[in-house]
């Protein structure tokens, strides 16, 4: 079970960690931080779940309190941040009858031991420290209205049931997950970022080279009339970036570096860059036409994603 909760812990933290995703995420630190620290939370104590099983129980009594104590306290911790995750994603998860015995023999074990009020009724509670074990211990129960009672508490059994829950809780948030992210590919399915860029875009770097070439005003024109239609398109490229919230930092600085390019032609075919000579423009227009191949690799590759 702990390698099934690691696959699920690694869904969620994928989901968080994809762009399109992230950036609403962010937008409420709190939220965000809440998140982050549950998933951590959940994963420490899986560590200390297993380590704890796959250990030797000490011989000093004192360090058996210790482990003991690490163990149950572990559990409870390990409820709280699943309650939290699962709250940070508005995903309603009711604790269980077995969790909330779990966080009761806790809490009479090593939460409020010595005055533990529940339900009305006051209890003093006592570890047995010669029954205590890596298995478990027995508790000693007594309250004002009736004599000890004795709990046995089964440590293996409270982890595997525990374990069994967490599982079937992050289980839940994962396919919530799941089920946001194939609704947001649904949308766009049918709309390809590759159809933004028109079959004619060999066409447009052409026609941009000549007009830097040649020198007659036609070609010139007919030049910046291309530019200006390689502008749009990579404007509708980056509105559809935005709309399906896949316009990460790297692709924006990209982008923003290309139509910086796309401007410092645009001044040298209109005659108005004084400053950009003939070389410096074959310059800038082997950038843009070398350059348009690792953003059709990027329309290609959040296709497929969309696709699947």
């Amino acid at each position: 079970m702990i390698c099934q909760i690691g696959d699920l812990e690694d869904v969620v933290r994928n989901h968080i960690n994809t762009h399109r995703y992230q950036v609403d995420l962010l937008e409420d630190s709190s939220n965000w931080n809440q998140i982050c620290s549950s998933l951590d939370v959940i994963g420490d104590t899986i560590y200390a779940i297993g380590s704890y099983e796959a250990s030797e129980f000490p011989e000093d009594s004192g360090l058996q309190y210790i482990y003991t104590y690490g163990l149950l306290q572990s559990l409870f911790l390990q409820q709280d941040a699943l309650r939290h995750l699962s709250e940070a994603f508005d995903i309603k998860l009711n604790p269980s009858p077995t969790l909330m015995e779990i966080r009761s023999i806790r809490n009479a074990s090593i939460g409020h031991p010595t005055k533990q009020n529940q339900k009305g009724e006051r209890f003093y509670n006592y570890i047995s420290r010669m029954s205590l074990s890596k298995h478990g211990f027995d508790l000693l129960q007594h309250s004002e209205h009736r004599n000890f009672d004795m709990i046995n508490v089964d440590i293996s059994a409270m982890v595997r049931k525990q374990l069994a829950e967490v599982l079937s809780g992050y289980t839940v948030i994962a396919n919530k997950l799941a089920e946001a992210d194939r609704m947001h590919k649904k949308r766009f399915q049918d709309s390809l970022l590759r159809d933004v860029f028109p079959s004619a875009m060999g066409y447009f770097f052409e026609k941009i080279g000549q007009g830097i070439w040649a020198h007659s005003s036609g070609d010139r024109d007919f030049g910046r009339s291309n530019l200006r239609m390689l502008k749009e398109t990579y404007e509708r490229f980056q509105s559809a970036l935005e709309e399906r919230d896949e316009l990460g930092e790297h692709i924006k600085f990209d982008l923003d570096q290309y139509f910086h390019a796309i401007e410092r032609l645009e001044g040298y075919l209109e005659g108005s860059s004084e400053s950009l000579e003939e070389p410096d423009a074959r310059i800038y227009w082997s950038y843009l036409r070398n350059e348009h191949a690792s953003f059709a690799q990027i329309a290609e590759e959040i296709d497929e994603q969309y696709q699947k």
